[in-house]
């Protein structure tokens, strides 16, 4: 038998659903993706509700864009009150079925918990958080023995390696945080 830490092996979250919408059933989620295709390509999932460690598997009948977010018609919801009780779930794929990436470009999951440093080897904290700006991702990066939080835009200029595999990261030090104040001069 399958715990379910096996049922989540190889799957990553794509997708969080916060709310119903309309009353066929259909839910709202927002993506954890900037790569449309991994959304409109949805095709078998595993729901799973981190807060009461419920899940199960579904099937994307439809999948239709609203604004920054999108409406999933999932196989089993049939009505508003079904709809409304998978609020908080997130949905789950298979890693193998997310769209290749260039040799420069991430998913997020990659790099969360990477371990950043500078490039004079001063180790600058962990991930925790991607923010994004419009423009590109910022890193927000916690070092837990000090409790600072670093962010680093994540640019060419700013990082210096990416080594997704190992989960490190090599960054220039922002020179506003150089003399400590976070303050730009």
């Amino acid at each position: 038998m399958k715990s379910l830490s096996n049922l989540l092996d190889n799957k990553i979250s794509v997708a969080k659903i916060v709310n119903s919408h309309g009353v066929h059933g259909e839910v709202k989620i927002v993506p954890f993706t900037n790569v449309k295709d991994v959304i409109t390509n949805l095709e078998e999932v595993l729901l799973y509700n981190i807060s009461t460690r419920n899940f199960f598997f579904s099937k994307v009948l439809q999948v239709k864009p609203l604004n920054k977010f999108f409406v999933l018609s999932l196989r089993g919801i049939k009505d508003m009150d079904e709809a409304k009780k998978m609020i908080g779930y997130e949905v789950f794929i298979d890693k193998k079925d997310l769209p290749s990436l260039k040799s420069d470009e991430y998913y997020w999951y990659e790099i969360l918990d990477s371990e950043v440093y500078y490039e004079d080897g001063e180790y600058v904290g962990k991930v925790e958080e991607i923010i994004q700006t419009g423009a590109n991702d910022v890193i927000s990066i916690k070092n837990v023995e000090d409790d600072k939080e670093v962010l680093i835009p994540m640019t060419d200029h700013y990082i210096v390696e990416l080594k997704k595999e190992d989960k490190i990261i090599i960054v220039k030090k922002i020179e506003w945080y150089e003399n400590g104040t976070n303050q730009k001069d």
